[in-house]
């Protein structure tokens, strides 16, 4: 009776690291198959220096599955974010967290862009401006900030241009003090923000 009795728990132990077996590869599966749609507009390497399209591979997980989510809430809705908008209506929560951690555990592909050196005098006013800013409080780790704060440091210059001008316009509403904090800077001195960052070994 004992004997059986093991013999029904071994199978019961089984059946169970079975099906989390199973249901893991299936979402895994899952996961997957959602990422394929975002290579088209998010490359994997050699992301060119004019997308509008920031680079993903990489990014905080954080920050990711926050922009997911406000994408399906729309909280971001700017003229930029309507495929992203449409995309994320359908994802659970769960599936948006299982991107968010997918794509932060991918290398972060460098961009074809690096056109403004380091002895040019609007990479050297960038830096000066980045350090001496209030951007380091939160985009600290030498710009590639942390959880729910995004990475700047080698983005796509026309990408951050967009959102920097978004955030001054008003058109994205999801972070209202950065809005405020970038309102504060000249566009040369977003011009110089954006040609350090995107260029920044």
């Amino acid at each position: 009776m004992a004997s059986s009795l093991r013999s029904l728990q071994k199978l019961a132990e089984f059946l169970l690291l079975l099906a989390s077996y199973l249901v893991h590869s299936a979402h895994a599966q899952d996961v997957k198959q959602q990422i394929a749609t975002c290579v088209a507009c998010h490359p994997t390497s050699n992301p060119p220096a004019n997308s509008v399209n920031p680079i993903i591979w990489g990014q905080n997980a954080g920050y990711v599955y926050l922009q997911l989510r406000d994408f399906k809430l729309a909280t971001r809705a700017s003229e930029s974010d309507a495929a992203m908008h449409a995309l994320t209506q359908t994802m659970t929560d769960a599936q948006m967290l299982a991107i968010a951690k997918y794509v932060a555990a991918q290398p972060w592909p460098k961009s074809q862009d690096k056109t403004t050196p380091p002895t040019d005098a609007l990479y050297m006013r960038g830096a000066q401006l980045m350090a001496y800013g209030d951007c380091g409080a939160c985009h600290f780790n030498n710009w590639q900030g942390y959880s729910a704060t995004p990475r700047l440091r080698g983005q796509t210059p026309s990408y951050l241009t967009t959102t920097i001008n978004e955030f001054r316009d008003g058109k994205r509403g999801n972070s209202p003090g950065m809005a405020d904090l970038l309102r504060a800077y000249s566009a040369d001195e977003v011009k110089a923000m954006v040609a350090y960052l995107s260029s920044v070994d």
